[in-house]
């Protein structure tokens, strides 16, 4: 076989398993449900009711879900307060700022995110919720990470910790805002934004 051959062959059969790899001819099966892409766009927080309101469900799935969003909405304002405040000091320190990140208010969040990430594994999500719930325990574990790695960088100066610390800051922001907009979507959708304390 000549070289232009051998060449043609080997680029078909990276490119034929490849395509393997990705999953290509793949036929779905028929009770596969199709995870949703993530929404980074933040959701608008429903607006709380203005007169009075009936009386929450006191038994059932629908029941069971209203608790667990009363249970959960504080903690998601309170992440999101932690992230917003902390990413406002990531980007102050931005052009070598590097003192910002070292002056205590970064490893005080680090204790307040996970104390919130304990109070979220304490709380059982309903069905319905655990995809969410298991996107804020992800969110946590990713910021964890980020201010260890500043810990990390604080102690030792070393630049290198900075690095995964801003991306994996970056990751637990983004998985905070995707599950808050699935937390309002369901409680919109299942109608009990009315019962959910905000």
């Amino acid at each position: 076989m000549n070289k232009r051959a051998t060449s043609f062959l080997l680029v078909l059969l990276v490119a034929s398993l490849s395509a393997l790899a990705c999953g290509r001819g793949r036929t779905p099966e028929p009770d596969a449900m199709p995870t949703p892409y993530p929404t980074y766009t933040p959701y608008p927080t429903p607006v709380p009711p203005s007169g009075p309101i009936e009386p929450a469900p006191s038994g059932g799935e629908l029941a069971s879900l209203v608790e667990y969003a009363n249970s959960m909405a504080p903690l998601l304002t309170e992440a999101g307060k932690v992230l917003e405040r902390d990413g406002e000091i990531l980007e102050a320190a931005e052009g070598g700022n590097d003192a910002v990140l070292c002056d205590g208010r970064l490893e005080a969040d680090n204790s307040v995110m996970k104390g919130i990430i304990a109070d979220v594994r304490r709380i059982n999500p309903p069905n319905d919720a655990a995809a969410i719930h298991d996107l804020v325990l992800k969110s946590g574990e990713a910021w964890t990470e980020a201010l260890d790695n500043v810990e990390k960088f604080c102690d030792t100066g070393n630049q290198l910790h900075k690095i995964p610390a801003v991306l994996k800051f970056w990751e637990a922001a983004a998985t905070l805002q995707d599950a808050a907009n699935r937390f309002w979507l369901l409680v919109v959708s299942e109608g009990i934004e009315d019962w959910v304390n905000r």
